[in-house]
């Protein structure tokens, strides 16, 4: 049957898949999840990603990775950059099929690939569409989304919309899946006390880093800790836990992901697309402290939790410390609540396995 389905849609052995990511994790492991997939029925599967680690991370797994990776960002000589290296990539691999995951380090790939007529496609996992996306919607073959919102509402309602449109869900990467918690305390080295979960995606939140060691410095109560801090504070902080008298494990980042969302009662983050696609899948009351820029997609993603009562929500421009503590700190000490929450998360159907994100795709 798979064989038949993969020939059904154009995608077999031979043909040549292009991902084309960003520079963030939220970008590229749904990529990750799909081009995993992918590789079990054709092997030319190749990745755009314009960041160093996660090009390193994609290497490993022995994926054909291409982009160039800047330390900083300037939107001219970038778009100039992007458009020739867009020509150049399309030009050495050839592709069949290109997939956009978003970001404006997409763009331009993803754009002369609808224009020289490739089967293309954009994802777009957030609530609402990214700048980058919401115009290559309009050049693309199809349109592939996490969430269904008003906004793909519109976009099926639009002329041809409802054959272009679809809702897929957010896959989850192969690794994320439920272990026993009692195994993920030992992997650890914890005890029973509950456990707060801190991270800021996988490039770190200072903002984020900064609320949580204040909350642990103010709070009295005992519980555990895992602080995924990014690379830039990871030294800074790591020295201050040398200080707390709490178990902590405390990583820069962490791919492992499964252990930690298995052991965790609560999880303090932002409000990307793929992390809410995890949080919803391991029913993890959470405190959602979306990204202030990239045209607060992160901040509609995280009410859309908050409406369904599955999630709470401080935004970074007003953020009130005692009000986050107090809120913490219910969350800790009273499980009733804590069920009431993992209830309303189970209500969110929102992370998908790969395998399922892959065959909704191609039907």
């Amino acid at each position: 049957m798979q064989e038949v389905r993969c020939k059904k849609h154009n995608v077999r052995s031979g043909n040549k898949t292009l991902l084309v990511c960003e520079r963030s994790g939220g970008h590229v492991f749904p990529a990750v999840a799909l081009g995993e997939q992918l590789r079990k029925h054709q092997k030319d599967v190749y990745f755009f990603v314009t960041a160093a680690s996660l090009k390193s991370y994609l290497q490993e797994k022995e994926f054909k990775v291409y982009g160039r990776s800047f330390s900083y960002r300037n939107i001219v000589f970038e778009s100039i950059w992007r458009a020739v290296e867009a020509v150049w990539i399309l030009l050495a691999i050839r592709p069949k099929q290109v997939i956009g995951f978003g970001g404006r380090d997409s763009f331009f790939l993803v754009l002369f690939s609808a224009i020289v007529r490739l089967d293309t496609a954009i994802y777009e996992p957030n609530i609402i569409f990214g700048r980058a996306n919401k115009v290559l919607s309009f050049f693309v073959r199809k349109v592939l989304c996490g969430f269904s919102s008003i906004e793909v509402s519109r976009y099926k309602g639009s002329r041809g919309g409802e054959n272009k449109v679809k809702v897929v869900g957010i896959p989850l990467r192969d690794n994320i899946k439920i272990i026993n918690k009692d195994e993920a305390r030992k992997a650890l080295g914890f005890d029973a006390k509950p456990v707060i979960l801190c991270f800021g995606g996988s490039q770190g939140a200072s903002f984020i880093n900064k609320s949580f060691i204040a909350f642990i410095e103010a709070s009295k109560l005992d519980y555990n800790i895992i602080h995924l801090t990014g690379k830039r504070d990871y030294f800074q902080i790591s020295q201050l836990y040398n200080k707390i008298d709490k178990k902590a494990f405390v990583k820069d980042f962490y791919y492992s992901m499964e252990t930690l969302y298995s052991v965790a009662d609560l999880v303090i983050c932002r409000s990307g697309a793929s992390t809410l696609g995890e949080i919803a899948y391991y029913k993890l009351p959470s405190i959602l402290i979306p990204y202030p820029s990239g045209g607060r997609h992160q901040r509609k993603n995280a009410y859309y939790f908050s409406q369904r009562q599955a999630a709470y929500v401080f935004l970074q421009e007003n953020f009130s410390f005692d009000e986050f503590k107090q809120t913490v700190e219910r969350l800790i000490q009273d499980r009733q609540l804590r069920k009431t929450v993992k209830d309303n998360l189970g209500k969110i159907r929102l992370g998908v396995k790969a395998r399922d994100f892959y065959n909704d795709i191609w039907s």
